[in-house]
């Protein structure tokens, strides 16, 4: 039915609860067309469907001619799906406050799934998988929107001296809300604009700005927390999930932590599931940021390049625990979710790895927020996962275990002539401990072992010692000490920190790898040494116990007389050797990174639709916080400058003045022989150097003429 077939003579008789599709266009003909015939072939054929100008003035005609009915309104023209109709108002009455129901739409709105499918105007996979969740709105988002009569009544007609959009979209939407009526997202209705929609989310009309001064410009669409998610879970399955993984880290020497993310995020990118986005570090060299931007469908975003514009991922994965408040800072401002990796605990745990009390405390509160935030939380092992229940900084539903790979450690390489001659410097050649000098790293052990090895069993190998010295937390001079006190200067080399190359011809040439590590979160060491062809001799300590054969663990914790036994022996029979690096071998080969990539990406899908978190939404809100005070803290800073200068200048003056009167200064002040006003004015004068030092010249030399006079009248009388 046309506009002009709609009227009060021809009217078809429609009651309360029924429905009517209005069609408002001022498109060209094959687009209004288009529109149409999509409306007439998926609509039931009782339903009235008619087509009226575009003007808020047609359309209040139209929607009292069809009262008491509701309408579904399309105020651009678009296509749309089998059902539709049906899910557009069961969204609308899902709640006896709803006002309207909006429909996502393939792309070109703020309810945009972007990369759906456009062969389908429903969208068969947003039907599939939405969840239903009916996310708040605070404005309506067109071009498909169902009204229900009830509140058409309550909250009046579009006002007609706005353009349409604007009188729907804005300020129809506030009225409702202001009423105490809802609007909401019908998440399972998904239509095709034919058009761009006209946007309502610029700068709004002046009359809008007087009426509706809170809001926002643009006005913020979102008014719950379930919007992002009921917009991902409609999006499923999308051909690559936006995510931004933190490589900050990747900023100088590679150790085992670095080594993880880097290997992580290769994989990923191998997988092509995902619009990869790696934010990246000031200090990154350019030969990593080489690597990384060789990695397949890989976006960098440099830290330093954030702005207001930047984009915000589906998800954000911090893939190492944080560190201060910062971190959380760029978690939640990157990512709509968020998935935290939690290495282990020891610096939570531990206070002495910190400078002062203060910052200890500092790091386990943002800690805390930061678990608590997360969408997910990814651990190592089962271990790390035990930790964090027991100390109840998660809940057991958020923690996956998801152990790194182990097939970028290639097979050892044949000896080369530098390894042998590293051999050399001892007869029994070097026993090789790798690790910061962390006290849980326990290489006062490994020296313990030489010890014992060298005075017991006249073993005449030395021990390299590789890691970095850390600031606080050291073993370096419990070291020291105990390695004089043994005599055992000869025997033992410390190299501090060393690159993977070092390392790896460390690992090839050592008769055998030291790792008395009590406390690990996973533990690549132990497999290293292994798929190098290098026994190591460790603890079924933490994490080591899950991941590593209690058979295949050397030291005795912590004996250091019954563990230097055990490893000389492994190191005297091959076959010994032998069963202990094939059972290394074969734990390490359950471990890919293909497999660690899999599992992460679940992880995404799985933090991408998970319910919003009333932690994080604190987090968020305390972001903003920050931000207002900052804001605060820098106009007041502004001030307190502009007063500092005002005062440095109306000294100035007052000096300036001083010096000109000299002992006239007795003229101003609070007890000054002037008036104040006068005062005031002279101070404003002595301010414009181009007036007041001629006038002022002209006014010493009155004085000075005056006063000579007075002495020559003095002497004449």
């Amino acid at each position: 039915m046309s506009f002009e077939d709609l009227n009060e003579t021809r009217r078809p008789e429609l009651a309360r609860g029924q429905v009517c599709v209005l069609i408002a266009t001022s498109a060209s003909d094959s687009t209004a067309r288009r529109c149409v015939e999509s409306v007439m072939a998926h609509t039931a054929p009782e339903v009235l469907v008619t087509v009226v100008e575009r003007s808020a003035r047609a359309v209040n005609r139209a929607l009292a001619l069809v009262a008491p009915a509701d309408a579904v309104l399309l105020d651009a023209p678009c296509l749309v799906g089998e059902d539709w109709l049906a899910r557009m108002r069961d969204a609308a009455y899902g709640d006896t406050t709803t006002a309207t129901a909006s429909a996502l739409a393939s792309d070109g709105t703020a309810l945009a799934l972007a990369d759906a499918s456009a062969c389908e105007p429903a969208s068969a996979c947003a039907v599939e998988h939405s969840m239903r969740l009916r996310p708040r709105l605070g404005v309506i988002v067109g071009p498909c929107v169902y009204l229900r009569r009830d509140a058409l009544e309550l909250a009046g007609e579009f006002d007609e001296q706005l353009e349409l959009s604007w009188a729907l979209r804005v300020d129809y939407a506030q009225r409702c809300l202001l009423s105490g009526l809802a609007h909401v997202a019908a998440d399972d209705a998904v239509v095709v604009p034919l058009e761009r929609p006209e946007d309502s989310g610029g700068q709004l009309p002046r009359v809008l700005r007087e009426r509706y001064p809170y809001l926002s410009e643009p006005p913020a669409v979102a008014a719950s927390e379930t919007l992002p998610r009921a917009l991902e879970a409609a999006r499923r399955p999308r051909a690559r999930l936006p995510v931004t993984v933190d490589v900050r880290a990747l900023d100088g020497a590679i150790t085992g932590t670095q080594r993880h993310i880097l290997e992580l995020v290769r994989a990923l990118a191998d997988t092509e599931q995902l619009q990869l986005r790696l934010l990246t570090s000031p200090g990154m060299s350019a030969t990593e940021e080489e690597l990384l931007r060789s990695l397949p469908g890989v976006e960098l975003l440099a830290f330093e390049e954030i702005d207001e514009d930047t984009r915000a991922s589906i998800v954000f994965h911090r893939p190492q625990q944080v560190f201060g408040p910062a971190d959380m800072r760029v978690a939640l401002r990157l990512g709509e979710r968020i998935v935290m990796s939690q290495l282990d605990l020891i610096a939570y745990r531990n206070p002495g790895y910190h400078r002062r009390a203060t910052e200890w405390h500092s790091h386990r509160r943002v800690t805390r927020q930061a678990l608590a935030a997360a969408d997910r939380v990814v651990v190592s092992s089962a271990h790390t996962r035990a930790e964090l229940l027991s100390d109840e900084l998660t809940d057991g539903d958020r923690i996956r275990v998801v152990p790194p790979g182990l097939d970028h450690i290639g097979a050892a390489d044949e000896p080369r002539k530098d390894d042998e001659a590293k051999r050399d410097e001892h007869p029994d050649g070097f026993l090789l401990c790798l690790g910061t000098d962390f006290r849980h790293k326990n290489r006062l052990f490994a020296l313990r072992m030489l010890a014992e090895m060298r005075t017991r069993h006249d073993w005449r190998g030395g021990l390299v010692l590789a890691g970095t010295h850390i600031p606080y937390g050291s073993s370096h001079d419990a070291e020291r000490e105990l390695i004089e006190r043994h005599a055992l200067e000869e025997a033992v080399s410390d190299l501090g920190a060393i690159g993977e190359r070092e390392k790896d011809a460390l690992m090839r040439g050592a008769r055998a790898v030291i790792y008395p590590s009590v406390y690990e979160g996973f533990g690549l060491i132990p497999f290293e040494a292994a798929l190098s062809g290098v026994p190591c001799a460790f603890a079924a300590q933490s994490s080591l116990r899950d991941v590593l054969p209690a058979e295949a663990a050397i030291i005795v914790p912590w004996d250091p007389r019954e563990s230097a036994a055990r490893l000389l022996s492994l190191l005297r029979d091959d076959a010994a050797r032998a069963r202990h690096l094939e059972l290394l071998v074969r734990a390490a080969e359950r471990h890919t990174w293909a497999a660690a990539a899999a599992a992460m990406l679940d992880v995404y899908r799985e933090a991408a639709v998970s319910p919003a978190r009333e932690a994080a939404t604190l987090s968020r809100d305390e972001l903003d916080r920050e931000r207002e005070l900052r804001e605060l803290v820098a106009a007041q800073d502004e001030l307190v400058a502009r007063l500092v200068f005002e005062r440095k200048h109306t000294q100035g003056m007052y000096d300036r003045l001083h010096t000109q009167v000299g002992f006239g200064l007795g003229l101003i002040g609070p007890d000054g022989a002037l008036p104040e006003d006068v005062q005031r004015a002279l101070l404003a004068l002595s301010a414009q150097r181009w007036l007041s030092a001629p006038l002022y010249s002209v006014v010493g030399r009155c004085f000075r003429l005056l006063r000579l006079l007075g002495r020559k009248m003095g002497n004449g009388s």
